[in-house]
């Protein structure tokens, strides 16, 4: 009686068996291949990973770049005022030549004028003495 039972038993889930046989089947014909998507989609986590080292490499360069820009300006304000105290050596020097050369022209009309009035005297003296 348990043999009668178990092969009644086979028979109704036979079919049963077949039907999820044949669904296991189909699922696994039609269903797609997981590994080339895992694939893919560790390809795109390395480029991202690379795409973020480039970013972070990139936002370094933009701070050189500004660091290296407000260097420039300061050369450049240095190079302007280098130039303008040069320029103001330049019209300190030609003062003082033009001072000096004036002092120089005064010191000679004292003494032509110390000189004269020394001439004009020497006869008087001269004429004094002989008297």
């Amino acid at each position: 009686m348990c043999v009668l039972y178990v092969q009644d038993l086979r028979k109704l889930v036979a079919p049963l068996l077949k039907s999820f046989q044949g669904e296991v089947r189909f699922l696994l014909n039609h269903e797609k291949n997981p590994v080339p998507a895992l694939e893919l989609s560790q390809q795109l986590q390395l480029k991202l990973q690379r795409m973020h080292n480039i970013d972070a490499g990139n936002q370094k360069l933009r701070e050189t770049l500004e660091e290296y820009n407000k260097e420039f300006a300061e050369v450049k304000n240095q190079e302007v005022t280098i130039k303008t105290l040069k320029e103001k050596i330049r019209e300190y020097e030609q003062s003082m030549r033009n001072q000096a050369e004036n002092l120089a022209l005064e010191k000679q009309q004292q003494i032509h004028k110390d000189y004269e009035e020394k001439e004009r005297s020497v006869p008087i003296v001269l004429h004094l003495i002989f008297i």
